[in-house]
């Protein structure tokens, strides 16, 4: 009489001796897994490309921090520019600038009418950067706006080409040929930004006609050759925009010397006569023991009080004929002021 081995229920010491499942295999009676079991033994999933980007993005922002001039480069450079617009005015009357001891923060305040044009400039050719190369990438979808692209491309390198020459010249000789006082300066800026993007505008109308082709350069190259056009550019910018502090400050002057007659007017009183032998100036002596001045000048123009001295040209003032009176504010002389006329 045969007997049977009984069978215990699930989970009893039966389940111990049964064969293990080959390596792979899931086990249909057992425990399903837990929530998240599994992702625990796996590899870590790839992390967000957004991960990924942060060292781009941090290099990106770095970057704009070296472009963007920290306040100290912001403040010299407002400083040169009040003092090129400054010494032209100056000039203009037979004054050097130096003999005027403004002070740093005097500058700084005269750079305000220097700077508005030019970054006013700056920011809109931006915005039109900006606009042209969205057009241009939109071109590029369609085969016969590329044809087109390819043409001004070319056409870009070899007028920006001609540009840069030609202020390359401009830069050791005055040239004979310029429509306007800025056009040498702002040429080798404008020259070599045509030529970059009609170079990088080429590559792209190239790249997109042959799909894979291996780019001119390296990234290691093309970052280099931003640099150095971002540098020239730089460079021109800069040459242009003291020119026109100059040209500004001249312009003032002259405005200010055919408009003498609204400046106030200035009478000095002296102990000693001063010689003051212009024209327009009239020399009184006065009489009187007991007067503490004996003389009066009378037919001045007020042109600028600074570092303790009065810069005054007389009413009949005339570039090239007359000179600049210098005087200081000093308890020997006593100055009456008037209002000159509107």
């Amino acid at each position: 009489m045969s007997t049977q081995a009984p069978t215990g229920p699930p989970g009893s010491a039966d389940d111990s001796a049964r064969a293990p499942l080959p390596e792979g295999v899931a086990d249909a009676g057992a425990d399903p897994p837990e929530p998240g079991a599994a992702a625990a033994g796996r590899a870590p999933a790839a992390e967000p490309a957004t991960e990924e980007r942060l060292p781009s993005a941090r290099r990106a922002l770095e970057l704009v921090g070296l472009v963007v001039a920290p306040t100290t480069l912001v403040t010299a450079l407002a400083y040169y520019f009040g003092w090129v617009l400054t010494n032209s005015r100056a000039r203009y009357f037979g004054i050097d600038a130096s003999a005027l001891g403004y002070s740093t923060q005097d500058y700084l305040l005269r750079s305000a009418d220097a700077l508005f044009v030019p970054l006013g400039a700056v920011i809109v050719l931006a915005l039109a950067m900006v606009s042209l190369h969205a057009v241009v990438a939109r071109a590029m979808e369609d085969e016969p706006a590329r044809q087109r692209l390819r043409v001004a491309a070319r056409a870009a390198i070899g007028g920006g080409g001609l540009l840069f020459a030609f202020g390359v010249v401009a830069v050791f000789e005055p040239v004979a040929f310029s429509p306007h006082y800025l056009f040498a300066s702002a040429s080798p800026g404008v020259g070599i930004a045509l030529v970059a993007y009609g170079v990088h505008l080429l590559e792209r109308v190239r790249a997109a006609d042959v799909t894979g082709r291996t780019p001119l350069a390296d990234a290691a190259t093309r970052r280099a050759a931003v640099a150095l056009v971002a540098l020239l550019i730089v460079l021109s910018g800069f040459w242009t925009a003291s020119k026109y502090a100059d040209a500004l400050g001249r312009g003032r002057a002259q405005s200010l010397a055919a408009g003498l007659g609204v400046q106030p007017t200035v009478t000095v009183f002296s102990p000693r006569r001063l010689h003051i032998d212009a024209p327009g100036v009239t020399e009184r002596r006065l009489t009187g023991r007991d007067g503490a001045y004996r003389y009066r000048y009378a037919g001045l123009r007020m042109l600028v009080r600074s570092n303790g001295k009065y810069f005054l040209v007389p009413d009949g003032w005339r570039r090239g004929l007359s000179t600049a009176i210098v005087l200081a504010d000093s308890a020997d002389y006593r100055f009456e002021f008037g209002a000159g006329r509107r």
